[in-house]
């Protein structure tokens, strides 16, 4: 097997075991929090959205520093250090006895973690131009996979065996997956270009000097912003609909699964798609169709109807991250790429901090419904952004 699939192969199993993991937690969080002494529905709601926000609000402003060292001292190193950092912070949730101590775990975890800017790094480097778009899409599976399969057995572990011990078997997840990638990553390091991967803070100039990695930042930052809103109220929103408390954390992880499932589906497709069509339209098609999915969501009565909306929601927004990962890999020089890509994602970690909170507040104030409509119509005016502001790279 080529080293660039073998590496990708391996990354993809590595990613998806933290996935997983990280996926298992999501649907009985809100859930936690009760469990933790907050009862008030108003409170769960605000602290759902600050506990989600918690690790990409350190994140924003950590990941691009691992992503220089990266580039300076080796990419591998740091993504073992940031499966390892995750599993021990995660299992460390396990023990929490209040809500705050959950909320500082999940700062810690936001501040050691970073794994999917590493892996992206060390697959942009060492994939063939021609093959990027391919190479990131399936890269991009391993999360929605660990999506899919992370929430439907989070739940149903949930219903039997309580949410503390799904802290341990997420801890548990993310050290296999970084001896995955001791044991069987190898990297290649030129020294010529370890020397040119410039400063940290350089970095920030490159992205904001540039015109296109500039508008791939707000993009980032919209899109996250807008998807995560939902993420902390939509276990709340399910339990709405659902007529039983019995097998209702099995049912929350089932409306994450599906859109996992759909994202599965759809990203090898789409990172084809974009290698024929362009970047940029496939881009914009996929955040077009993720905010029109959106809106209807708002209308439903039933879970079932949920699901099957969140199944099509899924089908566009897998397509997102595989062309805004190789947008900015492809303008980016490959001696820097681990640190302009951590000052990129740190755009996705913003959206990631204030969605969930704001998605908290005013779900909290207006109720969850217009929620998906604000979103949705927030993902077709960047979708009409990202048409006419990006530039298709260079061959």
């Amino acid at each position: 097997m080529e080293h660039w699939k073998r590496t990708l192969y391996t990354l993809w199993a590595a990613e998806f075991l933290a996935a997983l993991g990280m996926a298992l937690v999501l649907p009985f969080l809100p859930f936690y929090i009760r469990e933790l002494g907050i009862n008030e529905v108003t409170e769960v709601k605000k602290w759902s959205g600050l506990i989600f926000s918690a690790p990409f609000f350190v994140a924003t402003f950590t990941t691009s520093l691992w992503g220089w060292l990266g580039d300076r001292y080796g990419r591998k190193p740091m993504l073992i250090r940031a499966l390892f950092g995750f599993a021990v912070s995660t299992l460390l949730m396990g023990f929490a006895q209040t809500v705050q101590h959950l909320f500082v775990l999940r700062l810690l975890q936001g501040g050691v973690a970073g794994f999917i800017a590493a892996s992206l790094a060390i697959v942009s480097t060492s994939t063939p131009r021609k093959y990027m778009g391919f190479a990131m899409g399936v890269l991009q599976t391993s999360l929605t996979t660990g999506a899919i399969i992370g929430p439907f057995f989070g739940g149903l572990l949930a219903d039997r065996i309580g949410y503390r011990n799904i802290f341990f078997v997420t801890g548990g997840l993310g050290m296999l997956a970084g001896t995955l990638v001791f044991f069987l990553v190898h990297e290649k390091q030129d020294a010529a270009k370890t020397k040119l991967a410039g400063g940290w803070i350089s970095n920030y100039r490159f992205v904001f000097t540039s015109p296109t990695l500039g508008v791939i930042f707000v993009i980032s930052l919209l899109t996250q912003f807008a998807i995560m809103s939902i993420q902390p109220v939509l276990s709340l929103f399910v339990e709405r609909l659902w007529p039983t408390t019995k097998n209702l954390a099995t049912v929350a992880g089932a409306v994450f699964a599906v859109t996992g499932l759909a994202s599965l589906l759809s990203a090898p497709y789409w990172g084809r798609k974009a290698d024929r069509l362009g970047y940029r339209r496939a881009l914009s098609i996929t955040l077009l169709g993720t905010g029109i999915t959106f809106i209807p969501q708002a209308l439903v009565s039933r879970v079932y109807q949920l699901i099957f909306l969140r199944f099509f929601h899924g089908l566009f927004s897998g397509g997102i991250l595989p062309a805004l990962n190789t947008l900015t890999t492809l303008n980016v020089p490959e001696e820097r790429r681990g640190g302009v890509l951590g000052v990129a994602r740190s755009g996705f970690m913003l959206g990631s901090v204030l969605g969930p909170i704001c998605g908290g507040y005013l779900s909290a104030s207006l109720s969850i419904r217009p929620l998906f409509v604000l979103m949705g119509l927030v993902l077709v005016a960047t979708a009409f952004g990202a048409s006419r502001a990006i530039k298709e790279p260079r061959i």
